[in-house]
């Protein structure tokens, strides 16, 4: 990797650009933000005076806004005024922050000032109260180091209650291995198996499980971490051969309290390893009548829902299998957990036939809760339909779910029914096809709007009749959006923070999605986007506030929110490569918008960096041909400019097509051409199939949201910069 290399060399044009942001002021005059803000204004002055150090100055502001400003601004300004006491005024305050506001962010930052002044009695007694499975692992974190400063006795019983009470995540594997492992060498894949006790009477098992600090008991419970964290990291051959021993410390001897999470784990592991099928999935039948799953209700959930997986994974036992489901859709507990069930069930009957999971899905969809977790499956139901040649269903399906799915995936069936009778593999009459395509034209997605496009295009509509369905006129606030918030956000842009815009938001959005308004959002969002650079993540933070305000059902939209959701970044760079290899501009920024979200520094699961997402041996070998020498990845221009060279190369090899090129820079050339084949073949056509049908035949789902992403990004950029219509490139690139 080059990321130190390229930020060392470019660090000077860091600072340069964080001057020139701080000389910049905002273009309203502090008199005008005065009016605007009122006694709010305290707050954003004393983080000024603390930018310059003038922390008498800064206390005496952050006093008034605590007292006088509104709902955020006046709880900020009393976090600000803590941190600038003395220890005993942090401790004392802090405290009083806590009684005032009692939530999960107050006890983090009460808990940080307690932590940081080494206060761990204190820390350990504020949070006496605490339950480790719903808790921030932050706040979980910070108890337990706090515990083990302490050498509190009930360290070992809360860690454990912490690891296995919940999903395992990146915090737990680094606390793990940082304060918990053993300190002989060992390291995090090393197994311990610890011998419980030998058999007499003085050894019980009750007698270990109650005495939580003994040596044994830490053995046990890191010995059962070990085990949740080769699951966490899908090492399932692994954590099977320590399966026999996690049985017996937590379900034979209950050393280690049983939950869900571990059933949870229990399943993944013999679904990925084990094919003793039947033995498994009576198992979690045994499991889910056993005393443990009538305390925790939950265990019994998640026992029906493995046993049915592996039933179906043996390919032999579907009425077990889909019994199993339905026994977990009648003990779920809640939506959500009805709604996984259910889309369980309905995978398996998709495993079955595509004509039992419609059979399935006329009862379901009108019951289920949340229309986005099943978009997944119907997408993966019309690609089973289009490979299966079973065309009527389309039209069954798009009726069935019309109301019940999410807009996108209902305007999809929509269009897929038009296209079907347009090219005469349903037998409806023009009427039908026109309905569909209007209905797919009409349900509005937010800024998701690839079918509606292609709809619009088959319509014949005017572009000015377009642009007034998708560009609505004004945005529309809703009861959830809250004034105090938005003043909070709105005021670090007017006043220049803008490093605590995006943390704020995040902190928000994971409350209450909707607290926000969308010209609220538009406003900051358009602040950060004029400071981003090649060099900082503002771009990106950018398009990601907008992207997840806007890309929402019923969404209305006017165009400046979708020229921010598609912003013209680095667009020299763009421009510049572009013109060099013959590539249009509108493309590369479809391709880079969909890659990175304009992140020059992003690296995918895979290995993909950079604004193109080129994989190093790619990048060197167009660097190559370029004759670059010592070409660095994550330099913005250099990747842009061998994205695009690589990208007119796969252009040039696929016949001149555009969307072709798409699907081989996201899946490889040689799998495109495979596809084709098969699609002809399969599917019994003998002349290409049209390229918006092709795209739904592409057995990567992956692949498949790829080419719809960019196509889209591509057609909008064209629309709102370039003047040209989508329709023009919906036909230039399908």
């Amino acid at each position: 990797m080059k990321f130190k290399k390229y930020l060392a060399v470019k660090c000077c044009m860091i600072f340069f650009a964080a001057f020139c942001v701080s000389c910049n002021s905002n273009s309203k005059s502090e008199t005008s933000l005065q009016k605007i803000y009122g006694p709010d204004t305290d707050y954003f002055m004393g983080l000024k005076a603390v930018e310059k150090k003038d922390y008498k100055k800064a206390l005496r502001y952050f006093n008034k806004a605590s007292s006088h400003g509104t709902k955020y601004i006046s709880r900020r300004s009393m976090e600000q005024k803590i941190k600038l006491g003395n220890i005993q005024q942090q401790i004392e305050d802090a405290k009083k922050y806590l009684e005032q506001y009692n939530d999960d962010a107050a006890y983090i930052f009460a808990c940080q000032i307690f932590f940081e002044n080494k206060e761990y009695a204190l820390l350990i007694e504020e949070t006496n109260n605490l339950d480790f499975a719903v808790c921030p692992n932050e706040l979980a974190k910070m108890r337990l180091l706090a515990m083990r400063e302490k050498k509190d006795s009930r360290l070992n019983l809360a860690t454990c209650k912490w690891f296995t009470s919940r999903r395992i995540t990146d915090d737990h594997v680094i606390f793990y291995n940082e304060f918990f492992k053993n300190t002989d060498g060992q390291t995090e894949l090393d197994l311990v198996e610890p011998v419980i006790f030998v058999d007499d009477e003085e050894n019980t098992s009750e007698n270990i499980f109650t005495t939580y600090d003994s040596k044994i008991f830490t053995n046990i419970l890191s010995y059962v971490i070990q085990f949740r964290i080769q699951c966490f990291h899908r090492n399932y051959g692994a954590a099977y051969d320590m399966l026999s021993n996690i049985k017996e410390y937590c379900i034979n001897k209950k050393i280690i309290p049983l939950t869900e999470y571990l059933i949870s784990d229990f399943g993944k592991v013999f679904y990925g390893v084990s094919k003793r099928y039947s033995e498994n999935a009576q198992f979690f039948l045994d499991m889910a009548q056993s005393d443990a799953a009538k305390e925790n209700p939950m265990i019994k959930f998640y026992s029906y829902i493995y046993a049915g997986r592996v039933y179906e994974k043996s390919g032999v036992y579907f009425s077990k299998a889909e019994d199993a489901f339905l026994k977990a859709i009648e003990c779920a507990q809640n939506d959500e957990d009805y709604d996984v069930a259910v889309w369980f069930l309905l995978n398996f009957k998709l495993g079955v036939s595509t004509d039992k999971c419609i059979e399935s899905l006329a009862v379901y969809c009108k019951k289920w809760h949340n229309p986005y977790s099943f978009s997944d499956l119907l997408d993966n139901l019309s690609l089973l339909l289009f490979t299966s040649a079973k065309w009527s269903s389309f039209h069954k399906v798009y009726k069935m779910i019309d109301g019940y799915a999410d807009n996108v995936t209902t305007s999809r069936f929509a269009y897929l029914t038009g296209r079907l009778i347009q090219t005469g593999y349903l037998k409806f009459s023009d009427e039908e096809k026109k309905a569909a395509f209007i209905k797919a034209f009409q349900l509005n997605a937010g800024t998701d709007i690839y079918y509606r496009i292609l709809a619009a295009k088959e319509l014949d509509i005017q572009i000015d009749e377009l642009e007034k369905n998708i560009f609505n006129p004004s945005s529309v606030e809703t009861a959830s959006n809250d004034a105090d918030a938005e003043t909070l956000l709105r005021g670090y842009a007017d006043f220049g923070f803008e490093d605590l815009i995006y943390p704020e938001w995040q902190y928000f959005y994971t409350i209450n999605k909707h607290i926000f308004g969308i010209e609220t959002i538009c406003y900051v969002a358009d602040f950060l986007r004029k400071r981003g650079n090649g060099f900082n993540s503002n771009y990106y933070k950018s398009l990601h506030m907008v992207s997840k305000t806007t890309n929402l059902d019923n969404s209305r939209l006017n165009r400046n929110v979708f020229e921010l959701s598609y912003p013209k970044n680095f667009s020299k760079e763009i421009a510049a490569s572009a013109k060099e290899f013959g590539v249009d501009e509108y493309d590369m920024l479809g391709l880079i918008r969909t890659e990175s979200f304009f992140n020059p520094v992003i690296e995918s699961h895979a290995g993909a960096l950079g604004l193109s997402q080129l994989m190093e041996s790619t990048f060197d070998d167009c660097a190559k041909q370029l004759n670059i020498s010592d070409p660095d990845i994550t330099d913005p221009a250099i990747n842009i400019r061998i994205g695009t060279y690589y990208y007119s190369t796969l252009v040039e090899r696929l016949d001149g097509s555009d969307i072709l090129a798409l699907f081989a820079y996201n899946a490889g050339i040689t799998r495109v051409r495979r596809w084709l084949s098969s699609s002809k073949v399969g599917l019994g056509i003998y002349k290409n199939l049209p390229s918006d049908l092709f795209l739904e035949t592409i057995p990567f789902a992956e692949t498949r949201n790829y080419g719809r992403k960019v196509v889209q990004s591509a057609a909008l950029y064209a629309w709102l910069y370039y003047n040209k219509s989508p329709y023009e490139i919906i036909d230039e690139m399908m």
